[in-house]
């Protein structure tokens, strides 16, 4: 019977131990992932000249509004970049109402002018 009770006691231990990675660390992990996808997309493509640049909204801050703008070369695949970016910013306004996030809700605007330098898109 005693050997029984240790049974059960070590099982009920085992049971209720957490898994350190807990839904929040998985769900924030996929956000990453998503995120680098969509960098890695806008990283393939170089820019060439001045209207060659452009800029998408990211990221979905928890009182509205995006957390940053990402450059891109006009001539990326744009239906699949939006397609990506409307994707990850679902599932990260998903995150903030589900996990109660906050934010500083400081307003982030775009850029103002984006000139293409040695291929790469740069904000000034």
């Amino acid at each position: 019977m005693k050997t029984l009770m240790i049974f059960f006691s070590i099982m009920l231990a085992i049971s209720g131990c957490e898994n350190p990675e807990n839904s929040q660390q998985i769900d924030r992990k996929e956000l990453d992932r998503q995120l680098e996808e969509i960098k890695d997309l806008i990283a393939k493509e170089a820019c060439d000249g001045v209207n060659s640049c452009d800029y998408i909204a990211v990221g979905s801050k928890a009182c509205g509004g995006p957390k940053t703008y990402l450059l891109f070369s006009s001539s990326i695949d744009r239906q699949n970049l939006q397609d990506l970016v409307e994707n990850y910013n679902q599932a990260e306004a998903d995150y903030n109402q589900k996990y109660g996030i906050v934010s500083d809700c400081m307003f982030v605007t775009p850029p103002d002018s984006i000139e293409c330098v040695n291929g790469k898109c740069e904000a000034y």
